[in-house]
């Protein structure tokens, strides 16, 4: 995101009109009159007539050169045209007049900070206020140049102080949602920016900075049109432009994210943040040729930009290329780039070097200890290693990070921490996948024992699956659709961050038996199907949901499992839903596979099913876990880097004792688990084929 740093400036009166028709007056009568000639000069200024306002200025410091406020009015008018050094040079002879002159000293004040220079400005505002201890624009002048030097509780303290001096100036409460932002107090810079908003309907850097903060909330339709407000009353801020391109990318409206970026592009076509958000829009579409072209146009500007290698570094983890990557984002972070050590810890990851990328990510937590994405990425790598003390605790930065939940959730409710219940009743909702939900209801049980009533909500599929929770059986639990309006309810809580409420650690994962069933007669109708002599009944899934991130590592082809469904003495049962399952129609007549829930209504319907297999073999997906949650013996097939409730190098995990995990030994080479598949099926489908031992 890009905030925009408002600076300090004089207030006009609205009605600017009436004011240049008096001032006219005047100079009808007096064309020489200073007052009038530096009014008009303002008036000018404030109208966007920075030329006209110039040739003012410079007709009153001619009448009246012995005046300083003629040279300050000057000063202003040569700094809104970026004239910085005739700027200053106006400023000094205003102080050559009067060496304490607050006015002058303030200007040069807001001249040294629009050159950079924050420390230097400081001094000039302090003088200011030695002369004027009561001037609102020097403690917000102050407070803009502690923020740029991320002094931002100091920046706070004068930012308060200019609020209370001129509560009514639009730009106090600008300054002050600055500041509370970069706190983490997001409600109330969102606060104080609809406030400066409604004091002055045209201040285009407030709807900006409200529009990416509402955006960080997930509002993302009053984000889009506060944004748009914003370049439309500016569509010359190159800033506008990027945070309304980057807010449509991340809703996945690519046409109408290059269609803005075109107009960045053509106010500032060697603009670097411009060239890098082109280069991750196209990332967004999987161009990756395309993203390495912008790449190399903002290379070629800015070689050395920590943030430009940052996102080479992006490219080429993105390529595999994870140790290349690794190099240059210990590059980026040398220069500077704050997210570059948490990418890092990705790529080390990635190599299997796992203490490594520990420390890179704790790195980057410590340099940027409010990024909500480098305590997830911290979060995620503790909870691979087992220290889910730690790890759970900072998985609930899940909530601040946008790829995890673009639209969180909000309650006016109160969000449950464990306390006892007390008859309350609690509302505990899914979030995110279905393998998820099915993977945390366990927990269900646990939190209706705190003394409450519990309102389980979760996603379709998995809606008639709930009710044979044995919480809900019993009536201490209902369960709800997302989607839909739940009852009423007093406290909130998602599934997720039930693991840290418990304090869950690796022994003591809830499990007390299988948690999840099918119905009776839905299976009896299955056994019917299959026969007295059915043998060795195995399901077999081999995909999941493409629009999960990480898809292309988990998933596969039905094709390669062509060596598992010739192995003699299994009956194959496809488990698969959705478009891979019209990949059974493709394969060649030797191969048996029946297609056993592809037309399943949800997946009570597949748990039918699984009931009456011996084995289920499967990829990282939402089947796994079904058949897990019911106890059944299941094998699941895993990627070189798993997803983190897997862990690291384990054969068996905590959350599904009747699992055995199958892992890749190289990225991207399924052969080496096939065989190990193979060879442990061949024996198995053998035992089960064996007539029954005689007793003696």
């Amino acid at each position: 995101m890009v905030y925009h740093r408002s600076r300090p400036r004089r207030e006009i009166p609205a009605n600017l009109t009436q004011l240049a028709l008096g001032y006219q007056q005047v100079l009808d009568a007096n064309p020489s009159q200073t007052e009038a000639l530096v009014g008009m000069s303002l008036v000018a200024l404030a109208s966007h007539q920075n030329e006209a306002a110039v040739v003012l200025a410079k007709a009153a410091v001619a009448a009246s050169p012995q005046i300083g406020i003629t040279w300050i009015t000057l000063g202003q008018v040569l700094k809104a045209e970026d004239r910085i050094g005739e700027a200053e040079w106006a400023y000094e002879r205003a102080l050559c007049i009067d060496g304490m002159d607050g006015l002058a000293q303030l200007g040069l004040g807001e001249l040294r900070l629009s050159m950079g220079l924050p420390e230097a400005s400081l001094a000039h505002y302090r003088l200011a206020l030695r002369r004027q201890p009561a001037m609102a624009a020097a403690h917000l002048g102050i407070g803009h140049a502690l923020a740029s030097m991320n002094r931002h509780a100091e920046a706070l303290a004068h930012c308060r102080q200019a609020h209370d001096l001129a509560p009514h100036m639009a730009e106090c409460d600008f300054c002050l949602g600055f500041v509370l932002a970069r706190l983490g107090h997001i409600d109330d810079a969102v606060a104080h920016y609809r406030i400066a908003i409604a004091r002055r309907s045209d201040f285009a850097a407030a709807w900006m900075n409200l529009g990416v903060l509402l955006r960080e909330q997930g509002k993302l339709h009053h984000a889009e049109a506060a944004l748009a407000r914003a370049v439309a009353l500016r569509p010359e801020s190159v800033d506008g432009w990027l945070n309304l391109a980057l807010l449509l990318r991340e809703q996945r409206r690519h046409p109408e994210s290059e269609q803005v970026l075109r107009k960045a592009f053509a106010l500032e076509p060697d603009h670097t943040h411009v060239l890098m958000a082109f280069c991750q829009l196209c990332l967004a579409r999987n161009d990756l040729p395309g993203a390495w072209e912008w790449l190399r146009w903002a290379q070629a500007r800015a070689p050395l930009h920590a943030e430009i290698l940052n996102l080479h570094g992006i490219l080429l983890h993105h390529e595999r290329k994870p140790a290349e990557a690794a190099k240059i984002f210990r590059r980026a972070e040398e220069l500077g780039s704050l997210s570059a050590a948490s990418n890092r810890g990705n790529s080390l990851l990635d190599m299997g070097r796992l203490e490594e990328s520990l420390r890179a990510h704790e790195l980057a937590v410590l340099r940027n200890p409010e990024s909500a994405g480098a305590r997830y990425n911290l979060a995620l790598t503790q909870l691979r290693i087992g220290d889910w003390a730690n790890g759970w605790a900072n998985y609930e930065s899940r909530w601040r990070f946008r790829e995890v939940h673009p639209s969180p959730l909000y309650f006016r409710c109160p969000r449950w921490r464990g306390e006892p219940l007390e008859g309350r009743r609690i509302l505990l909702y899914a979030e995110q996948g279905l393998g998820d939900a099915i993977q945390f209801c366990r927990y269900t049980a646990m939190v209706a024992a705190r003394g409450g009533e519990v309102i389980l909500q979760v996603h379709p599929p998995v809606v008639r699956l709930m009710h044979s929770l044995g919480v809900v059986r019993t009536g201490l639990a209902c369960v709800a659709q997302l989607g839909e309006e739940p009852p009423a309810f007093d406290l909130e809580c998602p599934l997720m961050s039930l693991p840290a409420i418990f304090g869950t650690t690796v022994k003591t994962v809830p499990w007390s038996g299988p948690y999840l069933a099918a119905v009776a007669d839905q299976v009896a109708r299955h056994w019917q199907q299959a026969g007295a002599d059915a043998g060795f009944r195995v399901g077999v899934a081999w995909a999941g949901n493409p629009n999960y991130k990480a898809d292309k590592f988990r998933s596969m082809r039905l094709r390669t499992l062509t060596p598992l469904l010739r192995i003699p003495g299994v009956q194959w049962i496809s488990l698969q839903k959705g478009a891979a399952a019209a990949q059974i129609s493709v394969l060649p007549e030797n191969l048996n596979l029946h297609d056993g829930a592809s037309m399943d209504r949800d997946l009570a319907d597949t748990a039918a099913l699984i009931a009456t297999l011996d084995l289920v073999i499967t990829t990282d997906t939402s089947i796994a876990h079904l058949t897990g949650a019911m106890g059944k013996p299941v094998w699941i097939m895993l990627p070189y880097l798993s997803d983190w409730r897997w862990m690291q190098d384990l054969p068996a995990t905590p959350w599904y004792p009747t699992a055995t995990l199958f892992r890749q030994s190289s990225p991207g080479d399924w052969s080496p688990v096939l065989e190990r598949i193979a060879a442990r099926l061949t024996a198995s489908a053998f035992t089960q084929c064996l007539p029954p031992m005689q007793k003696f």
